[in-house]
């Protein structure tokens, strides 16, 4: 043992002495310690009772994964095809892919729609938020510069049907009425095997499990994505002591995501990590534990070869048309 070791050993020992003469003398140090002692267990418990369990040899979700191999964000949008515009998942096809990402928002009046921020200023101009809009002000948005309208959802949807694409359904927020119309729509075009649901908040994946144990679902995740609001993770979300503690949740976070114990508690189909984080470590972890590995948002083509043919990854990019072929 060297030195550098003995003294951790050493530290932690004088810790936990210190700890026990503090809980002969306090009552509420004897209580923490209690907490402490019991909360691993608890948590285990809470673990295999609320998970939800995976799907394993379903047919419906080897066909899924067997067929994507590249995948349009937002569908294919470059030169002047809008993103999450029908051209844009049309494209995806024409250019070589099988799949289709979208963004679902809801309206004021309950109806999903597609737009990948809550405020359509961004892509059409008009600085509102979709939550304060109603079905109809939404169908008069264009996208900028084009006479485009923003899809709804089942628009989006019966669109991929007709022309068979694969569907990523990316969600921000779930209400009831939204997983209705997920299992509507799923059932009524059969898209078992045609259809993924993800997103970043786990609650909104454990949600649509819930409503339908056979719906393919996926966790979403990137390093420092709580204390950060780009993909690089170079812009702080936060400043401060918020800045500090988004920072150490985000360490919690990579243990729970690395580890799939989130994945495996979701009965995650898939893992959605940005491609930065990728390693074939990671992709034989997840293998082992009967969950697929996915990419996003690729737009390196040494980057993409490596994914497809090496690691065997499916992935998303921004423009399918650019990936080798």
């Amino acid at each position: 043992m060297d030195y550098l070791t003995f003294l951790a050993w050493v530290i932690i020992a004088a810790f936990f002495y210190l700890l026990t003469l503090l809980a002969l003398k306090f009552k509420t140090i004897r209580l923490l310690i209690l907490l402490l002692a019991f909360l691993p267990i608890a948590i285990m418990l809470a673990f295999f009772i609320f998970r939800i369990p995976q799907l394993i040899n379903e047919t419906h979700k080897t066909q899924f994964f067997d067929t994507w191999k590249i995948g349009g964000h937002r569908g294919s949008a470059h030169d002047n095809i809008p993103e999450n515009s029908l051209e844009a998942f049309s494209a995806v096809k024409s250019e070589g892919g099988q799949l289709a990402e979208m963004d679902i928002q809801i309206t004021m009046d309950g109806v999903p729609v597609i737009c990948h921020d809550s405020n359509t200023v961004r892509v059409t101009g008009v600085d509102k938020e979709i939550s304060a809009m109603n079905i109809t002000e939404f169908r008069k948005l264009r996208f900028i510069g084009t006479n485009v309208s923003l899809p709804t959802f089942e628009e989006a949807v019966a669109h991929c049907v007709a022309n068979n694409i694969m569907m990523i359904w990316d969600v921000k927020n779930v209400d009831e009425n939204l997983l209705k119309q997920f299992v509507i729509q799923i059932r009524t075009y059969n898209l078992y095997s045609k259809v993924l649901v993800s997103g970043f908040n786990p609650i909104d994946t454990y949600l649509v499990k819930m409503a339908d144990p056979k719906i393919l679902t996926g966790f979403t995740w990137r390093s420092w994505e709580l204390s950060t609001t780009d993909e690089a993770a170079t812009t702080p979300r936060f400043t401060g002591t918020l800045h500090a503690v988004a920072s150490v949740l985000d360490v919690l976070a990579f243990g729970l995501a690395r580890s799939l114990i989130i994945p495996k508690f979701l009965g995650s189909d898939v893992i959605f990590y940005h491609v930065s984080d990728i390693s074939r470590f990671l992709k034989t972890d997840a293998a082992a534990n009967n969950i697929y590995l996915a990419g996003w948002t690729s737009n390196n083509q040494y980057e993409q070869v490596w994914l497809r043919d090496y690691l065997k990854v499916p992935f998303l990019t921004d423009n399918v048309g650019t990936v080798p072929h």
